[in-house]
């Protein structure tokens, strides 16, 4: 059983502990030692975390509108992406180029082999979306268009 004394010292700083918002309390003496912790969650990193997703979905709602506003070409294949022929060869497309239909954006290798892949519409290299020796899904955004 516990002295009286004790508990009302435990009650005590259970009191200190909720009041001043104290992640732990410890109390010592010569015969006997407490320690007391709750986890607290902070209301400003709440508040914090809210505003930045917050900033987060408003960057995402614009990213969105403006992504509705371009076109892409994705990759018809599974593979290895290439965006360019050799290493030391400059790249087949570059940000700002305009392309045609017909136009070889890149290579995809797939199964040793290597496979031209054309641009299915005409259009203004907004953004390349891969980088070179990527794997790359089928259906995945190669490039934006304008």
């Amino acid at each position: 059983m516990i002295d009286k004394k004790i508990e009302d010292s435990i009650k005590s700083l259970i009191k200190i502990l909720k009041k001043e918002k104290l992640s732990s309390i410890k109390f010592s003496n010569k015969s006997s030692s407490i320690e007391l912790s709750q986890e607290i969650t902070s209301q400003i990193t709440t508040n914090k975390k809210n505003i930045m997703d917050e900033e987060v979905n408003a960057k995402d709602s614009v990213d969105s509108k403006q992504d509705s506003l371009l076109d892409t070409i994705d990759s018809p294949m599974v593979g290895v992406i290439y965006l360019s022929a050799k290493p030391s060869s400059p790249t087949f497309i570059k940000k700002g180029q305009k392309i045609k239909k017909g136009t070889t954006i890149c290579l995809i290798e797939a199964m040793k082999t290597f496979n031209e892949i054309k641009a299915d519409k005409d259009g203004v290299v907004s953004r390349i979306l891969v980088k070179n020796a990527e794997a790359v899904e089928f259906g995945q955004p190669l490039i934006e268009l304008k």
